[in-house]
């Protein structure tokens, strides 16, 4: 049996006992597929600064997205398959970031921003209930079912009735809003 064939059938194994809430199993599966991933991006981009970065969030989107793992696949494919795709989101921001001109760095946004787990202070909830006030009830659902509940967009559009681009069209369409509507309240 190939290696990299009996590799994919031992980390879909450790993904299937993951899945099943096995903790051991979830940490072998991380220390096993870490340098995995840290080869991928590192002949993608180089020896970057935020290769580091890169990595976590790739593990991130992993964790995230570990229920959707179909045991009947590869692991490899999947995996790589979130790699690639968190890292073509990171190279389109960047590259959008570096045509405007723009000296900000998104990560110095998001340290301005209570934590994921910090619950927002009252200026904020109001704040943020004014601006989600301002979509379609439709588009509403959207944002608070795929950003803050974390559904995806083919799970919303299952939901909502809607084909998985439409949803994301009208994401994309909500968040601009919403964008649009924050910087003028500050």
């Amino acid at each position: 049996m190939p290696r990299s064939s009996h590799t994919d059938q031992q980390l879909a194994q450790a993904m299937r006992k993951a899945q099943t809430g096995d903790q051991s199993a979830y940490h072998q599966l991380l220390v096993k597929i870490t340098p995995m991933i840290r080869g991928f991006l590192a002949k993608r981009l180089g020896g970057h600064e935020d290769l580091e970065d890169r990595v976590q969030d790739v593990l991130l989107a992993i964790h995230r997205a570990s229920h959707t793992f179909n045991t009947e696949r590869s692991f490899l494919n999947w995996m790589f398959a979130i790699a690639d795709h968190k890292l073509k989101d990171y190279l389109r921001a960047h590259y959008r970031r570096k045509a405007a001109g723009s000296s900000v760095d998104v990560d110095d946004v998001k340290e301005q921003l209570p934590a994921a787990d910090e619950p927002l202070d009252l200026g904020d909830r109001q704040l943020l209930q004014r601006l989600l006030e301002t979509l379609s009830p439709r588009e509403r659902t959207i944002i608070q079912m795929m950003k803050i509940e974390g559904y995806s967009a083919r799970e919303v559009g299952a939901e909502l009735k809607m084909n998985e681009t439409a949803v994301k069209v009208a994401a994309h369409r909500a968040m601009r809003t919403l964008t649009n509507m924050a910087r003028q309240e500050t």
